[in-house]
């Protein structure tokens, strides 16, 4: 699943640690906060995936169960996430953006 690192003072960014899908190699990257144009949840069939579309990449984080993905939301809506990490293998996964908004 997705681990988060949070901050008590609110950031302008975030780094991501994660697997990208375009590549099929592991990957970082920084995502501003200001550059987000959406965030929206996709439940699975045993997780729940939270999306972040910004104008260069898609990002997509697993956690197991709807008051994880709450906690989650909570945490980039006040902007406190300063790092997402993978716990298990290919749950963050990071590729080019398909938004056409």
């Amino acid at each position: 699943m997705t681990r988060l690192k949070l901050s008590e003072d609110p950031g302008e960014e975030f780094a991501v640690r994660g697997y990208n899908i375009a590549t099929d190699e592991p990957e970082d990257a920084v995502v501003f906060y200001d550059d987000v144009t959406k965030v929206h949840v996709v439940p699975g069939r045993e997780t729940f995936t939270i999306q972040v579309l910004a104008p260069e990449l898609e990002l997509e984080m697993d956690f197991k169960d709807a008051d994880e993905v709450h906690r989650a939301l909570e945490s980039f809506e006040s902007r406190k996430v300063v790092e997402v990490v993978f716990e298990v293998p290919k749950a963050v996964r990071i590729g080019p953006s398909s938004d056409v908004e």
